[in-house]
């Protein structure tokens, strides 16, 4: 599976705590804050230039 990731909010690397406030898990240093809520990729997100693919190691899907 591939996502296509135009901001944070959409990211699997994306951390929503209960607070609302949101993490990036892929930033250095991790768990980096995420300002306006995600709206648009921040400036230290290793993600921007690049591409991400996600699969799943689970069973077969048929």
């Amino acid at each position: 599976m591939i996502f296509v990731v135009k901001k944070c909010a959409d990211c699997p690397f994306c951390n929503t705590l209960e607070s609302n406030e949101m993490q990036c898990n892929v930033s250095t240093p991790g768990k980096r804050d995420i300002p306006d809520q995600g709206r648009a990729k921040p400036s230290f997100c290793p993600l921007r230039r690049e591409q991400a693919i996600v699969r799943s190691f689970g069973e077969a899907d048929g």
